[in-house]
């Protein structure tokens, strides 16, 4: 067993002052902040004296005890009360030492929390040890922690992690105070199923006339997914500080698919609709990596009215990530595009969405499908421009109810 050096031990007048002091000097990360100063007991006491100790502090849950060899030892609440739990066992209760359970490991104040939760599991799964010493400066001891402190201060750093990096995913979305400038109308509609998620979109300005207007599906779930996303809106916050840009779409989705392969790690990928808008030349030009179908909407006057006719842009690209789309994009031919021109007409509606519209689900396991989301689009086009985002909001809640959102679900409307 190690053996500490009790001469430098803090007294119980001395807790307070010097305690507080010292725990004050740890991070929010560190051992030291979730520690509770508990003054150690002679092992030669009676047990009842520590039975007394638990009764006079019901939040007190465990006690550590020095043994005159000088180590240290740990008698939690509920073996002080076994130990006294009938007439006769009080009558033949011995000395603390003989209850106490041997501490195989000592933690250190300044030690990161997530670093110590290893080795203090592994303890607690071998030997069921749920009470932790710790010291400071390597030889003043300092007090115990639980395993469940650990564990609720893990759940703490990990929500805070969680929200800042939703704060970053969220930074790398276009920003709405900018969306009213651009030459056509846009709603972008997202709702993540997990604090953060796979889906990203961007409408990114090549340059005063020309936008490329995506949307990006990650594999995967959470915190991955979300890297990945990030990965993504970094490369066009890169781009706008790039001299020598690339201004054509395939040379740009090129350069991204090259970018992400060094990042997309190994079975991971990413679709993509990417729709590059040239808005002098009036021509649009997609690109479907791999993702969801793309609709483009417009209305056309025939003899019976005007009527809603609807085209079908499907994948012909590969997924990005896995260098696939610049090696086919480079290969092509005139005669062979893997990309649908189109004319912009007047009142035509552009709609890019994620896979997790047409995957929600009802409380009965219904999918909302394929042919529902198309008709749903084909609704939407006759939808005022201030409509539209509370038509998607309500038209999920409407087909989920009550049932957990499976996927991210993320709708881009374009109007012209």
């Amino acid at each position: 067993m190690e053996n500490i050096d009790f001469s430098e031990f803090v007294t119980q007048e001395q807790d307070e002052g010097m305690s507080g002091q010292i725990s004050g000097s740890f991070s929010f990360k560190q051992v030291g902040s979730i520690t509770k100063y508990v003054e150690p007991v002679s092992g030669e006491s009676t047990i009842d004296m520590i039975v007394e100790m638990f009764q006079d502090q019901p939040d007190l849950m465990a006690v550590p005890v020095e043994y005159n060899t000088g180590g240290i030892g740990i008698i939690d609440r509920k073996t002080a009360a076994a130990a006294t739990s009938t007439a006769w066992k009080r009558l033949t209760a011995k000395n603390i030492s003989d209850y106490v359970s041997p501490v195989s490991i000592f933690l250190n104040a300044r030690d990161f929390i997530e670093k110590a939760l290893a080795k203090v599991s592994e303890i607690n799964r071998k030997d069921g040890v749920l009470y932790f010493p710790v010291y400071y400066n390597n030889r003043t001891f300092f007090g115990i922690v639980s395993l469940d402190d650990f564990l609720e201060r893990i759940a703490v750093i990990r929500e805070q992690d969680m929200e800042k990096a939703f704060v970053i995913q969220q930074e790398l979305l276009p920003d709405p105070s900018k969306i009213p400038d651009l030459p056509f109308k846009a709603t972008c509609w997202n709702r993540m199923a997990n604090t953060l998620g796979g889906d990203f979109y961007q409408i990114y300005p090549v340059d005063n006339s020309k936008y490329l207007v995506s949307c990006f599906d990650v594999s995967g779930k959470n915190v991955a997914a979300s890297l990945l996303t990030i990965a993504v809106g970094s490369f066009f916050n890169t781009m706008k500080f790039m001299k020598d840009k690339p201004s054509h779409p395939s040379a740009i989705i090129s350069l991204l698919d090259d970018y992400l392969q060094t990042t997309v790690p190994a079975g991971s990928f990413i679709t993509a609709a990417i729709c590059y808008v040239d808005m002098a030349r009036k021509q649009m030009y997609l690109y479907n990596c791999g993702h969801t179908t793309v609709y483009i909407l417009f209305a056309e006057e025939t003899g019976e009215g005007r009527r809603v006719k609807i085209a079908s842009v499907n994948a012909s690209l590969p997924p990005l990530g896995m260098g696939e789309v610049k090696a086919t994009l480079e290969k092509n031919t005139a005669g062979d595009k893997s990309y649908a021109a189109l004319p912009i007409k007047e009142d035509m509606h552009l709609e890019l969405y994620s896979d997790g519209f047409t995957d929600m689900q009802t409380e009965d396991g219904i999918r909302y499908d394929d042919d529902r989301s198309k008709e749903f689009f084909i609704n939407l086009y006759s939808k005022k421009y201030e409509e539209v985002s509370d038509t998607i909001g309500k038209t999920v809640d409407g087909w989920i109810q009550n049932a957990m959102l499976p996927d991210d679900v993320t709708v881009l409307d374009i109007r012209f």
